[in-house]
């Protein structure tokens, strides 16, 4: 009796794949089987299961040491990816063996039917999860060019590998929530190493192979930043109060410098200048603001003579790990910043990056000369923001200008307060005002690409032009540039928003928010996050956002407008009643007809804030506003 052939039913369909696998699996259960299936057993319920289901990913088989998992979002696998070994990392910080799994990420075309996917997509999954370093995630050229515009991501090019049963060279990057380098150590690395790692398939590991390959592997471990820092305000004590602007500028340009530490991460100057005028604790401090070093100084100025004394000190122990003073003509400010910044550099051991020259001129022997102007714009700019002070940054910034039309920075910072003039309606700025900030932005970049605030500038610009693609790349390029920048992220997120992206804007306002805790301009991102969880229908969690916003920034009407609408239609009927009552007497100008009013102009017209608007209003009628 002959049998017909069985035809396996399936279809073709493009997807992302997510391979994960535990590291030294077989080793651990040599040792303890129980032990290990139960601690694996714990992960997987508790941190692996639900972050794939926050993703909407779906599993396709798990076996005792790994998993498949589709997305239909390559972007969503990566964040998926990148929140499990955070997660693993985190659960098991004091932990010496720790269960820590390698992830490869792909998008293709594959094959399903009713028990599993296949193809040379799954396959190329498998090869980047074996290149990838213990706790890391690797992807495809595929998912990269789907993802590098997610600013939340950062990327290191582990260029072209050779891999086994794949004929042709896949390009391969390590991707992270932080900056990822690649030491110079793996580009040199002989190839014949290289190929001992490259060779090795999933589920076919010998101890041999596995010690070639986390030779290869730990030369791409992503750079963690764990050089936490704050600059805290300088004190002028020269005994002028006129020159405190010069105290605060320093202050914040070394922030900024600071940013470019290979591993430094940065409180912005914003939260750091919460603590000016107080006494200050840095072992205090490093609780407050969970950072491991403190930078402090002070600065004296006579005549043509800017002394500052800094100190770098280890918060945990409250000990100087090196102080010095510098004392410099102001004709060569920056050479003072430089030497500063190499001996914080040299007591980290890292590195000092820098992107392009500086253009600046003049010294400080004389009044009203563009080094002297844009110290004292930028000493304003980091106040709280009121029209008065934005109004002193943009008159410090021009008189510069005047005598120096060719610096970027006072460029980029004239660019960035105008729109915050534009944004609020303040100092009697108009629509024309919107084409000179954009000039001024773009001349900025012209004569020097590295200026975060002229990017930022010209993200307001397009968003107030109802240009949210072009808002989100521009406020992307000034985090990528300054990745300690905490404005720029609340933007970014901000945009997310707007272009119908409310989960993905969670973890860039929250990042803005740990980037700077304290900072005047901390309200708007909690009130980023709160309409992100908003427009997602979680009102308990938009509730608590906006809260913070309002006590942040009282001054700000529409944060008070989507808490009215979060507490009515979460049914806090007595909360929302409340609210009204406030709002009404702070805010007369604002009834229902001028908000549905202001939710009607071009900025607001995207269809993510057209429905979320129309929410709000209808929540603002049934808290009973007029």
């Amino acid at each position: 009796m002959a049998f017909a052939p069985v035809v396996a039913q399936y279809t073709r369909r493009l997807t992302t794949v997510m391979l994960a696998d535990v590291v030294d699996y077989s080793r651990m259960m040599s040792r303890s089987e129980d032990e290990t299936h139960a601690r694996i057993a714990s992960h997987a319920r508790e941190l692996v299961d639900p972050t794939i289901g926050k993703y909407g990913g779906r599993f396709v088989r798990s076996m005792g040491d790994g998993l498949l998992v589709e997305f239909t979002s390559a972007a969503d696998a990566v964040r998926c990816g990148l929140d499990i070994q955070r997660g693993l990392a985190e659960r098991q910080a004091d932990e010496t063996n720790r269960i820590r799994l390698r992830i490869g990420i792909n998008t293709g075309d594959v094959l399903v039917d009713d028990r599993d996917i296949y193809g040379n997509s799954v396959n190329i999954a498998a090869r980047l999860e074996a290149l990838a370093s213990p706790g890391t995630v690797c992807v495809s050229q595929s998912v990269y060019d789907q993802t590098r515009a997610h600013p939340e991501f950062f990327f290191a090019d582990l260029g072209e590998q050779r891999v086994k049963n794949i004929h042709y060279p896949i390009h391969v990057y390590e991707v992270g929530y932080e900056r990822v380098r690649v030491p110079l150590l793996a580009r040199l690395l002989p190839r014949r190493f290289r190929w001992t790692a490259m060779a090795a398939g999933i589920g076919a590991i010998t101890i041999a192979a596995a010690a070639s390959l986390l030779m290869v592997r730990t030369a791409h471990q992503i750079v963690p930043r764990t050089n936490t820092i704050v600059v805290l305000p300088f004190k002028n004590v020269g005994g002028d109060t006129a020159d405190d602007y010069l105290a605060d500028a320093i202050t914040d340009d070394l922030t900024t410098e600071l940013s470019q530490l290979r591993r430094a991460w940065v409180i912005a100057s914003g939260t750091a200048f919460t603590y000016k005028g107080k006494p200050t604790d840095p072992r205090q401090i490093g609780r407050e603001l969970h950072v491991r070093y403190a930078l402090e100084g002070s600065v004296r100025r006579a005549g043509p003579i800017v002394q500052v004394n800094a100190q770098l000190i280890d918060t945990e122990s409250g000990t100087n790990l090196w102080a010095n003073s510098f004392a410099h003509e102001t004709s060569s400010l920056i050479d003072l910043q430089d030497n500063i910044m190499s001996r914080i550099a040299t007591s980290l051991n890292d590195e000092v990056t820098r992107a392009g020259v500086r253009h600046e001129v003049g010294t400080l022997a004389a009044d009203r000369n563009p080094l002297d102007e844009r110290m004292r714009a930028m000493a304003a700019s980091t106040a709280i923001p009121t029209p008065e002070k934005t109004l002193e940054t943009r008159q410090h910034a021009e008189a510069g200008l005047q005598a120096d039309p060719d610096n970027a920075r006072l460029l980029g910072l004239l660019a960035s307060v105008l729109t915050v003039d534009l944004i609020n309606g303040w100092n009697g700025v108009g629509p024309t005002d919107i084409d000179r900030a954009e000039a001024t932005a773009k001349k900025a970049i012209s004569l020097d690409y590295n200026i975060p605030l002229a990017h930022h500038a010209l993200g307001w610009v397009s968003r107030l032009r109802g240009k949210h693609q072009d808002a989100f790349d521009a406020f992307s390029e000034a985090i990528k540039i300054d990745p300690n920048f905490a404005r720029g992220y609340a933007q970014a997120a901000n945009e997310m928003v707007f272009l119908g992206n409310a989960k993905g804007a969670i973890p860039l306002a929250e990042k803005a928010i740990q980037l700077s805790p304290n900072d005047p301009y901390t309200g708007a991102s909690y009130f980023v996050l709160g309409r992100a969880h908003f427009m997602l229908g979680d009102y308990p969690n938009a509730i608590k956002a906006l809260e913070t916003s309002v006590g942040s920034r009282a001054n700000l009407w529409y944060t008070q407008v989507w808490l009215i609408a979060a507490y009515a239609l979460a049914g806090n009927n007595a909360e929302a009643g409340r609210a009204v009552k406030g709002f009404e007497q702070t805010f007369p100008q604002f009834d229902l007809n001028r908000i549905t009013q202001v939710y009607n102009e071009d900025q607001f017209k995207t269809p993510a804030l057209q429905a979320a608007s129309a929410t709000v209003l209808n929540g603002l009628r049934t808290a009973g506003l007029k």
